[in-house]
């Protein structure tokens, strides 16, 4: 029979979670160069036919999966700089400095 699995550490400890971040932010972009092959195939199959609505319709959808993953690495880094806020406000440190990407959006435009 199979033994249960306890951690010897907290599993919500930063640096298992920056590790399950990182992870998480590689299949991302894994995923979004396979949607783009994906697209590039469809691509090519529009240059022969034209007319082809189905690829047409794929190749779309390919773009809107590498826009999906590109999204979803932007939500574990906000998530990530909201963890790391939220750290530096349980334990204060010279600097009180945060900067999000809402800042960062601000700057842009």
């Amino acid at each position: 029979m199979p033994r249960t699995y306890i951690p010897k550490k907290s599993f919500f400890q930063p640096t298992r979670i920056h590790k399950i971040a990182k992870d998480l932010i590689e299949d991302c972009r894994e995923d979004r160069a396979r949607a783009l092959e994906t697209f590039k195939y469809f691509k090519e199959l529009i240059g022969l036919d034209a007319t082809d609505d189905k690829s047409k319709a794929e190749m779309i959808h390919a773009l809107g999966l590498t826009q999906d993953a590109n999204d979803k690495i932007v939500k574990i880094l906000e998530m990530m700089i909201k963890m790391t806020q939220s750290e530096q406000k349980s334990h204060p440190s010279s600097s009180n400095e945060n900067t999000s990407f809402e800042d960062f959006r601000k700057i842009r435009k």
